[in-house]
């Protein structure tokens, strides 16, 4: 009887374990660790170096966004630069030569031209495609986490971040896409540019460097991007 008791007991005990595990919800993968929650406060911003690539993270609206430092157009210093509202879309403008990058897709956007009345006018805000990459980013237990939307669990990781438009297989972003700023992504002296800069750069000392989009000297590092 003891025996029957036990090999019972030991059934439904696995039956149990086997339901537990069943219902625990997978892993959230998390990625580099890039700094503490609390260096990144609203309206601030981290750049990291991961796997030889720059990146930077910015908190806009309580909201973390992960997008490559170096604008793909001319190797600028873009993680550095101002954000503007272009149609409800937050974006990264390059301190070299200005363009509206978004934060959330890496679209670049331009804005076309019309004629009223005799003049030429600004018209709508448009799309040239995604030309910036963007990275899942998350935030757990104080910390900041980076996965690059280049390493095969982006995926997963774009998910748990709630970023549907970053490192899905259809996305522009995703791990065996080609995206222009992986051709300037690894280029020590532009990325040092955003990595060395200071916390509260000065405007006008920004736009004064380089602001021709020529860098001062060096080979630009291209095709070192991986699929």
């Amino acid at each position: 009887m003891q025996m029957i008791k036990r090999f019972f007991s030991h059934s439904l005990s696995s039956e149990a374990g086997d339901q537990t595990a069943q219902n625990e919800s997978p892993a959230k993968p998390l990625g580099t660790c890039v700094g503490d929650s609390k260096s990144c406060p609203e309206g601030g911003r981290l750049h990291a170096k991961i796997e030889g690539r720059y990146v930077s993270v910015l908190r806009i609206d309580g909201k973390l966004f992960c997008i490559d430092s170096i604008c793909f157009h001319a190797g600028g210093p873009l993680g550095i630069g101002d954000i503007e509202d272009v149609n409800g879309h937050k974006c990264l403008v390059c301190p070299w030569h200005f363009y509206k990058i978004d934060i959330q897709t890496g679209d670049k956007y331009y804005q076309g031209l019309e004629f009223k009345d005799g003049k030429m006018l600004g018209g709508e805000w448009k799309s040239n495609g995604v030309r910036q990459r963007v990275h899942p980013v998350v935030e757990e237990s104080g910390k900041i986490y980076v996965t690059l939307s280049t390493q095969p669990d982006a995926e997963a990781a774009a998910t748990a971040a709630g970023l549907l438009g970053c490192g899905g297989p259809t996305a522009a972003c995703s791990p065996s896409s080609r995206v222009e700023s992986d051709g300037y992504a690894f280029d020590a002296q532009c990325g040092d540019r955003v990595l060395n800069s200071p916390p509260s750069a000065n405007r006008a000392k920004v736009h004064s460097v380089g602001a021709d989009g020529r860098k001062p000297s060096g080979q630009v590092l291209r095709g070192q991007y991986k699929s």
